[in-house]
C-alpha cells in the first residue's frame, strides 16, 4: 500500500514539472486582438491594405458651384408656373409669371399720366410768356431776362409745377415697364430647377424664393481633412468619389479650393470640382478618396 502511494506521488510530481517546463509565448511576437470596430474618425481616416499606401478617405457633400435662387419684386398673384423640379431648363427659358393684366395696366396709367404732364407743360409755357411780357422782357431774348424774373415766371404759370409732374410719371413709367420685366421669371443659364415652391394663383411676396437654378455643369464636392493629411492634397490633386446611395457609382474631381483656415477640429475644409455630375444631386453625401 505505502509503495503504491508513492508511486501515485512520483506520477504527480513529473507531471507537474512538464507543465512548468513548457515554454511561453515569445513577447516579440505578432499578436492579434480582436475587439467590437469602432467608428472613423472625423473627417479623414487611412483606407484599407489593399488601398493605394497613403491615400486618405473622408465624407463629403455634393454643392452647386453656381446656382441662383429667383424671385418676384412685386406682390401680384401668380398667373403661371411653366416648370416642375427637377426639369432641365436653358438660359431665357420662361419659368413663371405674375398677373400681366396688372402689370400692362400700371404701364398704361403712367404713359397716360406723362401725356397730361406734356399737355400741362404747353399751358404753363404760354402762361409764363404772358408773364415775361407783363415784366417788360421779350421771352424770345431768354439770355436778357434776370434770373428772377425767370423764376418768378416759372412759378406763377405752373411751368416748374408742371415740369416737375412730367420728371414723376416718367420715373413711375420706367418703374412700371422694370415691374413687368420681372414679372417674368427666367433661367439666368442652363440648369436644373430645384425646390419650387410657388404655384399658379398663390400670392407672391417681394424677395420669396419661387425656385432655384442649379447649373449642372458647375458642381463640386466639399469635404474635410485633417491638418495632419493636408500635405497630400493641393489644388489640382485628384480625388474620387463615391456617392454613399450608390457604390457602384464612381467619379472623378480635382481641387480646386482650399481654405487656408484649420477649424476648432483641427481640420481644412477643400473643394474639388467634378468632371461630370451626372445622377448626383445637391447635397448628396459622397465618400472622397485621395489619388
Amino acid at each position: 500500500m505505502r509503495k503504491t502511494i508513492m508511486m501515485i506521488a512520483a506520477v504527480v510530481l513529473t507531471a507537474c514539472g512538464g507543465q512548468a517546463g513548457q515554454q511561453s509565448p515569445a513577447k516579440d511576437a505578432p499578436q492579434t486582438v480582436k475587439g467590437d470596430s469602432m467608428a472613423v474618425p472625423a473627417p479623414s481616416t487611412p483606407l484599407d491594405s489593399q488601398a493605394q499606401p497613403g491615400a486618405v478617405r473622408t465624407m463629403g457633400k455634393v454643392v452647386a458651384a453656381r446656382f441662383a435662387d429667383l424671385s418676384f419684386e412685386t406682390s401680384l398673384p401668380i398667373e403661371r408656373v411653366l416648370v416642375r423640379n427637377g426639369q432641365r431648363v436653358r438660359r431665357g427659358q420662361t419659368l413663371a409669371t405674375l398677373n400681366q393684366y396688372k402689370l400692362q395696366n400700371a404701364i398704361e396709367q403712367q404713359q397716360r399720366a406723362i401725356e397730361q404732364a406734356q399737355l400741362q407743360i404747353e399751358q404753363a409755357h404760354l402762361q409764363m410768356q404772358d408773364v415775361i411780357i407783363s415784366q417788360g422782357y421779350d421771352p424770345d431774348q431768354t439770355s436778357a431776362i434776370p434770373d428772377e424774373v425767370k423764376h418768378n415766371a416759372d412759378v406763377k404759370s405752373g411751368y416748374a409745377l408742371a415740369k416737375s409732374q412730367l420728371a414723376t410719371a416718367r420715373t413711375a413709367l420706367a418703374a412700371a415697364q422694370h415691374d413687368l420685366r420681372n414679372g417674368t421669371l427666367t433661367a439666368p443659364f442652363d440648369g436644373v430647377v430645384a425646390d419650387l415652391t410657388m404655384q399658379a394663383h398663390q400670392l407672391a411676396q417681394p424677395g420669396q424664393t419661387v425656385c432655384r437654378v442649379i447649373d449642372t455643369d458647375e458642381m463640386e464636392v466639399e469635404f474635410r481633412v485633417m491638418e495632419a493629411d493636408l500635405h497630400q492634397y493641393q489644388i489640382g490633386t485628384g480625388v474620387s468619389v463615391i456617392p454613399v446611395a450608390d457604390h457602384t457609382n464612381h467619379y472623378t474631381a480635382t481641387v480646386n479650393i482650399i481654405n487656408p483656415i484649420v477649424d476648432e477640429q483641427g481640420a481644412v475644409t477643400l473643394r474639388a470640382k467634378l468632371s461630370t455630375a451626372q445622377g448626383l444631386f445637391d447635397g448628396m453625401n459622397v465618400e472622397v478618396i485621395q489619388n
